[in-house]
């Protein structure tokens, strides 16, 4: 039986899922996928059911939509179509779902984003996890050096004159008499005595400061390697498992009620 072909936005063929006449519900995402990848091929050229989802995703996720760096796109996308493989799309055209996912994803995966971004630095089969910084290491350096002097001289001189002056009328007295002052005519005898002092005081100060800056900058790498890697990963795997697990809660309001 063939199945009636229409064209949705991109103008390519895409072909209609196959709805039975007493069914009034929306396609389940298997007879979507199965009709974009089976669509137009003999029974023997089938593509299994297990890969469905890898050939038919582009025409589904035909949008630009954010995703960690992190994750690998086309495994993203399978897990949500194998996820929902079995359920029903919530609208009565694939082009009104399409429209919707691409709101939605657009709506909730800068959140999750943040999440997968956060598993970045782990390798813990390699070196664990690994964490590198980059800084400034700034010193302030401030040395004074202060020399006080003080230079203090005091000098006194005293110098004494003495005049001893003796004459004698007579000359036969002998020279030996004026001197002793037996027999002197005139006699004077003077004494000056002059004494000077000298006083000088010198003082002096030198300062002398030096100021410098250090600016060393640094990276330093942290390496932590755990001993129980596998506890590590089993924590990692549910987180990541955890992540997923939120993001089909957000998409489920896509698909037909399973109630």
């Amino acid at each position: 039986m063939m199945i009636p072909m229409f064209y949705n936005y991109n103008y390519f063929p895409m072909f209609m899922p196959f709805i039975p006449p007493n069914c009034d519900k929306p396609p389940t995402l298997y007879s979507v996928l199965n009709s974009i990848v089976n669509g137009m091929k003999d029974e023997e050229e089938y593509t299994p059911i297990k890969n469905l989802a890898k050939e038919g995703r582009t025409v589904i996720f035909n949008f630009d939509y954010p995703l960690s760096t992190y994750i690998n796109k086309e495994k993203f996308e399978e897990m949500i179509l194998n996820h929902y493989l079995q359920r029903r799309i919530g609208f009565e055209t694939v082009t009104a779902f399409r429209i919707q996912l691409n709101v939605k994803l657009n709506e909730i995966m800068p959140i999750y984003n943040k999440m997968f971004d956060a598993l970045e630095n782990w390798n813990i089969f390699n070196d664990g996890e690994v964490t590198s910084r980059t800084g400034n290491d700034i010193t302030n350096t401030s040395n004074t050096n202060s020399t006080n002097n003080s230079l203090s001289n005091q000098s006194a001189t005293t110098t004494n004159d003495v005049s001893d002056r003796r004459n004698s009328e007579n000359p036969q007295n002998q020279l030996q008499d004026v001197r002793d002052g037996s027999y002197v005519t005139n006699y004077n005898y003077d004494t000056n005595t002059n004494t000077a002092q000298d006083y000088s005081t010198s003082q002096g100060t030198s300062q002398a400061i030096n100021t410098g800056t250090d600016n060393k900058q640094y990276v330093e790498t942290i390496t932590r390697s755990p001993a129980d890697k596998i506890a590590i990963l089993k924590e990692m795997q549910e987180n990541i498992n955890s992540i997923y697990t939120m993001i089909f809660k957000d998409l489920d309001c896509l698909f037909y009620s399973l109630v």
